[in-house]
């Protein structure tokens, strides 16, 4: 199990998702300096003066031995290997760099960076912000030894310089409406800082907004003379000037500065996830390590019957492991099972990805071999997590597997796929009883669940744990205020009107089954099991095999 370790805020541990709870500030520390030198080793005295500092004793040796116990012991049964390994001289936490927030914030920087000076600004835009919203909160705030105020500083400092440089991002693609908005109260909070300053001057001026411009720069240098007794900067003097003279300089007129930082469709195409997602936990874990950079396997199916719950599972685990993957998350509907629509073909869903990775219409091939080996190219280096929903079948997916060995791929089908190569396979069920009723709860209100729970036990055992019928159970519900539970429950116990009852809005059970009767229609060995499938609803038996 791949555990995540959070030092941008309050110290967070999490396995597959789960917080796990560390108490004792030694524990926190000794963990904090081991996970911000993931996969290094540190010496025990190493550990010992910057955790245990001037109250190393002569018992500190012995003190240390026993965190590390203790920190084993807690974290063991999250982990698949020993998570702390003793090495000569010192110890090494195995926990990869990408799931330790620190290490994931720096490299995300630095790749925003690198695709702010290639001129890649809708990357650099889509990277500074993956890497913003992993602050929670003052870094490392639980311990006050010199080296975690060290570390915390030198932490904070990179967050404001990455604020910064996506402020001058956002300043050359004309974004200064919402910068200055951002930037207000960057500015009180740090009032010596002269870059954040004068990209709030700046801002402020292209809105129309001088002689709040004019203020900021009143505010800064009064500061700086009382405090520092100095003068603000060259630049910032200059800028001054310039906005007295409403220098045309300043405006954004020039092509050079018209870059683009909208949000690039490369990027983090995930749907919105659902609040009311329940359960799933072992299938969580199962995905989570799949995503993981130690994991060989690049491609997982979830497979499962229609309205099992396979999407609304795969879009929770890449919301939540979304930020490791540097160059994106691109998501695909590919309509293998959805009614009234025909599946996409592998020259479409090609056409949609290279979209995606960039490339306009007149530049993607028409050949759909050529498409298939320019997606390979594309995506060859890259460490991209494609989602490719409600496939229909192998052939329609192959193409679409990416050529890179940081690329990762999950897959959602009513077909197991197993014959596709290299693969993870995961099977999703129906809800237990216990989790059907939570999801039902989440749905329709807990207060009606709670005050008619034989009628709410009822309703989750004519839907048979399926997520499809109970979202729609929940959503006439919270249609019908004045409904009982016990109302619905009379209906969904008419079998012969189960599947009238089971419809809402473009939600319906009924189309879910249809779409796969029909398809067992078109393979050869499917039509007697199409012939059959419709009969079998006339034997009053609560499971056929």
């Amino acid at each position: 199990m791949a555990l995540e370790i959070k030092l941008l805020g309050p110290l967070r541990v999490l396995a597959a998702g789960e917080p796990v709870r560390l108490v004792g500030h030694r524990r926190i520390g000794v963990l904090a300096r081991l996970a911000l030198s993931a996969e290094q080793a540190v010496t025990a005295e190493r550990i010992l003066t910057d955790i245990w500092g001037d109250d190393s004793a002569e018992t500190a040796a012995k003190q240390l031995h026993i965190v590390i116990s203790k920190l084993r012991e807690t974290l063991g049964p999250h982990a698949t290997g020993k998570i702390i390994q003793t090495v000569p001289g010192g110890y090494r936490i195995d926990v990869e760099p990408g799931n330790v927030d620190a290490h994931l914030f720096l490299r995300l920087a630095e790749r925003a960076r690198t695709s702010q000076e290639q001129g890649a600004g809708a990357t650099a835009d889509a990277l500074f912000r993956a890497a913003l919203q992993l602050w929670r909160g003052e870094p490392l705030a639980e311990l006050t030894t010199p080296w975690a105020r060290i570390e915390a500083a030198r932490l904070e400092e990179e967050h404001l310089s990455v604020l910064e440089a996506h402020a001058d991002l956002r300043l050359a693609a004309g974004d200064h409406h919402a910068v200055a908005a951002d930037l207000a109260g960057h500015v009180r909070d740090h009032p010596l800082r002269e870059r954040p300053a004068a990209q709030l001057m700046l801002a402020l001026r292209r809105a129309g907004r001088t002689s709040e411009a004019l203020a900021v720069y009143q505010d800064i240098r009064r500061v700086m003379v009382s405090e520092l007794g100095i003068e603000p900067g060259t630049d910032l003097r200059r800028l001054h000037q310039a906005i007295l003279a409403d220098d045309p300089a300043l405006d954004l007129t020039t092509p050079a500065q018209e870059v683009t930082v909208s949000r690039p469709n490369v990027l983090f195409e995930l749907p919105a996830g659902t609040r009311a997602f329940t359960a799933r936990a072992a299938e969580i874990h199962f995905l989570r390590t799949a995503l993981g950079p130690a994991d060989g396997s690049r491609i997982t199916v979830i497979d499962g019957p229609g309205g099992i719950g396979k999407s609304a599972l795969t879009v929770h685990v890449a919301h939540a492991m979304a930020a490791r993957f540097t160059d994106g998350v691109i998501y695909l509907n590919l309509h293998g099972a959805t009614p009234g629509v025909d599946p996409l073909t592998p020259a479409q869903a090609l056409r949609h990805l290279l979209g995606s990775l960039g490339l306009d219409g007149a530049a993607v091939p028409t050949d759909e071999g050529e498409a298939a080996a320019r997606y390979r190219s594309l995506t060859a280096t890259s460490g991209l997590l494609v989602i490719l929903d409600n496939a229909r079948d192998v052939r329609q997916i192959r193409p679409l597997i990416p050529a890179g060995l940081g690329c990762r791929v999950l897959i959602t089908s009513r077909d197991p796929l197993a014959v596709l190569d290299d693969a993870r396979h995961l099977h999703l069920g129906t809800l237990n009883a216990a989790d059907a009723t939570v999801l039902l709860s989440r749905l329709a209100g807990a207060e009606r669940v709670r005050a008619e729970p034989q009628a709410a036990e009822r309703i989750v055992h004519l839907c048979g744990g399926v997520p499809l019928a109970l979202r729609i159970a929940g959503a006439r519900l919270v249609a019908r205020p004045e409904w009982t539970l016990a109302d619905l429950e009379v209906q969904l116990a008419d079998a012969t009107r189960r599947l009238d009852a089971l419809e809402y809005a473009d939600l319906a059970v009924r189309a879910s089954v249809a779409v796969g009767h029909d398809h067992l229609h078109e393979e050869p060995a499917g039509r007697d099991a199409a012939h059959l499938l419709p009969l079998l609803g006339l034997l009053d038996l609560p499971t056929h095999t």
